[in-house]
């Protein structure tokens, strides 16, 4: 069974983020991925997986009154 990969710029385009964030979760070892020549790839069922994880937030949190 082949299972589907996805460059970097797919992989942004399915999760709805940049390309330099799927960069930074590669490097962060959050998101496996296979290097090949200059390109890393991602498996589909990995960002499958990664998308259902919940999400922390980020910024400041609200002021408690």
């Amino acid at each position: 069974m082949s299972e589907t990969l996805l460059t970097t710029t797919q992989a942004a385009e399915f999760l709805g983020v940049s390309s330099s964030r799927i960069r930074q979760l590669i490097l962060e070892d959050r998101l496996p991925a296979i290097k090949m020549g200059r390109d890393q790839l991602i498996k589909k069922g990995d960002l499958e997986k990664f998308s259902v994880l919940p999400r922390q937030r980020t910024g400041r949190p609200h002021s408690q009154k």
